[in-house]
């Protein structure tokens, strides 16, 4: 039967499957289009917002004539209710495969732990997957409300501040993974326009972040002297940590292997075969080569004469590192000061410097192993300053051991 003023015949529920190559309307926006090569499809077109748009409805040699016309039909209702047909049926196919939280966050932590250069990070991050977002696990990945969110996860930890904003942070990058794998259009954990809105501004901590509570300068002589005379060996972490304003995790993983005694030199990078990445416990990317003073070398080769492991500072099994914890509560011991924390030695070194020295600006900031300058003149520093340092260092370390009745702020030292 031709019905159209083009010769083109009416396409039907006995003829579709046999309709010559070319383009036929059906009705209901439904269009069977046919391929020279004999293959045929069902498309749908409409125009929505003044744009034109289309769908593919599948394969007419799977999808029958009764079933295209259906499928036609609902889309031209959902149109007709103001939404997007395409856009429906897509959500339904992520629905019908989207993953469950757990096992898509596992999956993205497994990955995303790779570039995490510190065991306590990835620690802390399996920590959060696993057991602060549980009540998340048997979720649908694009069904996580912001709401959810907030009175499930955030709300039972708001008040453990540093906790609280590291969970919602790893679940902004679980989520913006699920918006690029395209299970979301949106990050219902987003700080900014989802969060803070509704729970506000983040109750703060104590003190700024950052800030590691630190024993005077003046008070540093006479508290290395009653250290000195204490044989624990987290008395001598303490006083290495003190002696090279070096952070906690890098003293907590000394190595004899790092260490030239003859030279004065501790060189992070001196593992042989491995790629230390500035060492294991530095904090930034940069190889660090340490001069020691000679009050250091002196304890450590004290401590070499009698070593038991690896490392200089063993824990109890001997094959790892001591605690922080226990340079900790040796500090507050030997201190009598519950607020000091063992990195404050570095912000104590770090002000006597500026106080009490004309050393320049950039070689105390290297003996901390802060690089300073913009990455284009971090890329051209090769050099470890050894010798600038070494001097720094040393009047550090003299000041720091000399005797308590001459622990007053001194004369400027250059």
């Amino acid at each position: 039967m031709r019905d159209r003023t083009d010769g083109k015949p009416k396409v039907n529920a006995k003829n579709y499957l046999a309709m010559p190559a070319g383009e036929y309307p059906c009705g209901d926006n439904l269009y069977l289009i046919v391929a020279p090569s004999g293959g045929r499809r069902w498309l749908f077109k409409y125009q929505r917002k003044g744009v034109k748009e289309s769908m593919g409805f599948g394969s007419a040699k799977e999808v029958t004539w009764g079933d295209a016309k259906k499928r036609a039909r609902d889309a031209r209702r959902i149109l007709g209710n103001g939404g997007n047909p395409k856009e429906e049926r897509d959500e339904a196919r992520r629905a019908e495969g989207c993953p469950l939280f757990l096992p898509y966050a596992t999956a993205w932590r497994e990955t995303y732990e790779i570039s995490l250069k510190h065991q306590a990070s990835r620690a802390k991050l399996k920590n959060i997957v696993e057991n602060h977002a549980k009540p998340l696990h048997r979720l649908r990945i694009d069904e996580i409300t912001t709401e959810q969110i907030i009175q499930l996860v955030l709300k039972p930890i708001y008040r453990q501040v540093e906790t609280a904003r590291d969970t919602r942070q790893r679940l902004k990058l679980i989520f913006d993974a699920a918006i690029a794998d395209g299970w979301r259009k949106d990050n219902p954990a987003d700080y900014a326009t989802k969060l803070r809105p509704k729970l506000g501004k983040a109750p703060k901590r104590g003190r700024a972040r950052g800030h590691h509570q630190a024993m005077s300068y003046a008070e540093l002589p006479a508290f290395m002297q009653k250290l000195a005379a204490i044989p624990d060996l987290s008395a001598r972490a303490l006083e290495v940590t003190a002696l090279t304003a070096a952070r906690t995790a890098e003293i907590m993983h000394m190595q004899w292997p790092h260490l030239d005694l003859d030279h004065g030199l501790w060189d992070l990078s001196a593992i042989s075969g491995q790629d230390t990445e500035g060492g294991e416990g530095t904090k930034n990317s940069y190889d660090k080569k340490t001069p020691l003073p000679r009050q250091v070398v002196a304890i450590l080769r004290e401590l070499y004469d009698s070593r038991v492991s690896n490392y200089v500072f063993p824990g109890r099994d001997l094959n790892g590192p001591m605690s922080n914890m226990t340079m900790l509560k040796k500090l507050k011991e030997v201190s009598a000061d519950p607020t000091l924390t063992v990195h404050g030695f570095r912000g104590t070194f770090r002000t006597w410097a500026q106080d009490e020295t004309d050393f320049e600006e950039e070689i105390i900031e290297h003996c901390m192993h802060h690089i300073t300058g913009d990455n284009a003149e971090k890329a051209y520093k090769h050099g470890h300053a050894v010798k600038k340092r070494r001097l720094v260092l040393q009047a550090w370390a003299d000041f720091a051991t000399s005797p308590a009745a001459e622990g007053a702020p001194m004369g400027r030292v250059a």
